[in-house]
């Protein structure tokens, strides 16, 4: 149970590595004042200083002591606990790991926009 967990939330935070490669965001064409592919990877670069698997790590991390905790409030013993515990972990990683990607478009959005981009959609 707990390599399954370990191996899916290394290839989640893996996943969420590359949402920063793929994201474009719509920018409005007439106002940019560079090359857009130049600027878009600059700005992707920057993104990818801030890891979304750092924040996966730290949702497991969380999630598993949340349900531990929860478990044992609620009377639960030994293995039953420890499900509760893993349900929290990959519940956790998931929450994190969506948030920093969310976090990663909103910097490349932001980078283009002071780019001089007009960003109409992120």
């Amino acid at each position: 149970m707990k390599s399954r967990l370990v191996l899916s939330l290394a290839i989640l935070a893996n996943l969420s590595g590359c949402a920063v490669q793929q994201y474009r965001p719509i920018v409005d064409s007439g106002v940019s004042k560079g090359s857009y592919e130049a600027d878009l990877a600059d700005c992707q670069q920057l993104a990818e200083r801030r890891p979304a698997a750092n924040n996966a790590a730290g949702g497991a991390a969380a999630g598993a002591i949340l349900g531990a905790l929860l478990g044992a409030a609620v009377g639960l013993r030994g293995n039953d606990v420890g499900r509760v515990a893993a349900w929290g972990a990959a519940s956790g990683g998931v929450n994190g790991a969506a948030y920093g990607v969310a976090e990663q478009k909103a910097i490349v959005a932001r980078c283009m926009s002071g780019r001089g981009y007009n960003v109409v959609a992120e």
